[in-house]
Formats: structure tokens, C-alpha cells, sequence
């Protein structure tokens, strides 16, 4: 018997998302997919996330952490639903374990993090 868990929710775990990893072939550690779980709920707070922008998240965040390029999670977004993301995303690097899981995944990314470029938001 197998077990559907809906992984493109605000109450989605770290561990729905890690076996979606899985299932999409990729390679992550626990501290990359929490920190992608992370990027997913903030996201699902500006607007319903269907299971195919949930495999786009997932995959632009794994290509994102292993090549040195920073493309935007989902392409599609209104400049308003950007604004709104770029304000949840603030608020989570305002936790601390937020930014301890983004370091640590930075650290276990193939791409040296001085090969990697941060976008500074203007407050």
C-alpha cells in the first residue's frame, strides 16, 4: 500500500519534501530540504501552490544550490506576489534556525559559497 502525502501546502514538513526529493531524483542533505520546505511554505503564504510549482521549486532551489546561479523559484509571479515573498523570506531570516539551515545548506552545496551571490533586498 502506498501513502500520498500532499507536499504544497503552508503545513508542509521537511520530510514530505524530502521524499519528493527522492522521488524526483535529486540529491539533497536534510539541512538543503529544510531550507527548501522553508522557501515552499513562505511561498504557499502568497498563494496556493499547485504540485508542479512544488516540483519547480524543488528542482530551481537543487540547480540554485549546485551551480552558480540564483533563478527565481517560481518564473510566473506577479510583481506583487514577489513583494510579498521577498517579505516572508525577511521575516524567516529574521529565525534563528532559519539562518543556521541556509549557512549550513550554503556549506554542503557543490559551489564554493564564494562562488555563490546573494541579492541584498533594500529595506
Amino acid at each position: 500500500m502506498k501513502r500520498y502525502v500532499h507536499f504544497a501546502s503552508r503545513l508542509t514538513g521537511w520530510n514530505a519534501i524530502k521524499s519528493r526529493v527522492e522521488q524526483l531524483g535529486l540529491v539533497m542533505t536534510d539541512a538543503q530540504v529544510k531550507s527548501c520546505t522553508a522557501k515552499i511554505k513562505a511561498l504557499a503564504d502568497v498563494r496556493p501552490i499547485a504540485i508542479d510549482d512544488a516540483d519547480s521549486i524543488i528542482r530551481t532551489f537543487h540547480g540554485n544550490l549546485h551551480k552558480n546561479t540564483d533563478e527565481p523559484l517560481l518564473p510566473n509571479m506577479t510583481e506583487e506576489e514577489k513583494k510579498k515573498f521577498d517579505q516572508k523570506q525577511r521575516e524567516l531570516n529574521g529565525v534563528a534556525e532559519k539562518r543556521e539551515l541556509d549557512e549550513q545548506a550554503d556549506q554542503e552545496a557543490e559551489v564554493p559559497q564564494a562562488k555563490k551571490t546573494k541579492t541584498e533586498i533594500a529595506a
